[in-house]
């Protein structure tokens, strides 16, 4: 009887169209009955030295009832389990998957939205906006003067205040790349955006960094653009590029609002 279930078992096994849950049925009708079995045959009389020297098999009844009882039983329990732990590698496993992609979404220095998630927040937007781009003046100087690791803090520093200025529901913010920030919002006016982008501006000034026995400040300068449902990412992100610029030709330490031209073509 073994035999002809071993065989059962492997041509169950060699089947390549098997689906999932028929193997995992086959998976718990096996176990179940092999426990069954041991069941059976450790409670019966097979085990007597009369029986075990003879090698004969159990009494056909204890094999009905291990067959008819207990089989179906266990068959049942021991899908159950395989189907709660398959159950529970696939959770955790999608779990993992979230876990990366977020990690692959966010800039591991400024803990912002990197430039790959905002521009899809920006293809996502469901109403008028405003791009605001933001750049630390003077950033390469704080390396070359201070070293690389005050200047992860200086961005860390800065990344921190403009996210925590724009703290509405609807606002995105990103670190675009090197000491450059973006920050997209939705629903807002053009003025409370204005004063938002001042006051990280003023915040950002008033912070004061130490290098060694060294104190100093660094300044923000930014400009802003209309970025209204039909508009791409690239004729905002230019406008507010190079309101940017303006900014800083005109002294750094500024920020500029949309032209009169921006506000037309949006």
């Amino acid at each position: 009887m073994l035999s002809v279930l071993s065989k059962l078992k492997l041509r169950a096994r060699s089947s390549e169209d098997t689906p999932p849950r028929a193997q995992i049925a086959w998976k718990a009708f096996y176990g179940a009955l092999y426990f069954s079995l041991y069941i059976t045959l450790a409670q019966s009389s097979v085990w007597s030295l009369a029986y075990f020297a003879q090698i004969l098999p159990a009494h056909p009844i204890d094999i009905l009832v291990c067959i008819f009882i207990w089989t179906p039983l266990l068959t049942l329990s021991g899908a159950f389990l395989i189907h709660y732990r398959t159950g529970l590698r696939i959770h955790r496993l999608a779990m993992a998957n979230k876990a990366l992609d977020e990690m692959s979404r966010v800039d591991p220095l400024s803990k912002l939205l990197n430039r790959r998630a905002f521009l899809d927040a920006f293809a996502q937007r469901t109403e008028d906006a405003i791009l605001i781009v933001f750049d630390i003046d003077f950033f390469k100087q704080v390396n070359d003067r201070h070293g690389h690791a005050v200047g992860d803090e200086v961005i860390e520093t800065v990344a921190s205040i403009i996210r925590r200025v724009f703290d509405h529901a609807t606002d995105v913010v990103c670190r675009l790349g090197g000491e450059e920030f973006g920050v997209l919002s939705q629903g807002a006016q053009l003025e409370d955006d204005y004063r938002r982008a001042d006051r990280a501006r003023a915040e950002t000034i008033r912070h004061e960094f130490a290098a060694g026995d060294q104190t100093f400040f660094v300044t923000l300068s930014g400009g802003m653009a209309h970025a209204g449902a039909g508009v791409a990412f690239e004729a905002a992100f230019k406008r507010a590029d190079m309101a940017m610029y303006a900014a800083k030709q005109r002294g750094r330490n500024l920020i500029l609002r949309p032209q009169f031209d921006d506000v037309r073509e949006a």
